[in-house]
């Protein structure tokens, strides 16, 4: 029963693995496909605009006591750090669409990953699906 369960785990791990290289053979090092902010906002895409510059968009539908949103980014898709603040609408029922341009020119990696949490009024926080860019570096 062990060994199936390790297999599981094996086969979960390559499936996922497979997806992210299909997304990052995809999207050429230019941009990646668009996803979802789960429960606040529907559109999230990164793209590099040159060799030192991340174009970050993401859009919502609807807020309701939304604060602001911190993009993070990592060189290894674990260890994250704060990139920017930016503040929220706050409570609105109409499409918001929001822009961060990342300056990545001191930074010496082929990869960079990028996710977005959304912070409520409350305090409660919701991350993003995370984008990768290649860069030429």
């Amino acid at each position: 029963m062990k060994t199936l369960v390790t297999l599981q785990q094996n086969l979960l791990k390559a499936a996922l693995l497979i997806f992210v290289t299909a997304l990052s053979i995809l999207s050429n090092g230019r941009s990646l496909t668009t996803g979802t902010i789960p429960g606040k906002a529907t559109i999230f895409s990164v793209v590099l605009t040159n060799t030192n510059k991340v174009d970050l968009k993401w859009s919502t539908e609807m807020e309701s006591d939304l604060s602001h949103f911190i993009v993070e980014r990592s060189i290894d898709g674990k260890n994250y750090s704060d990139a920017a603040l930016v503040f929220a609408y706050g409570t609105t029922t109409t499409r918001s669409d929001y822009v961060f341009t990342d300056n990545i020119s001191k930074i010496q990696a082929g990869e960079i990953y990028y996710r977005i949490s959304s912070i409520g009024s409350d305090g409660k926080s919701q991350y993003s699906d995370i984008r990768i860019v290649r860069t030429s570096k």
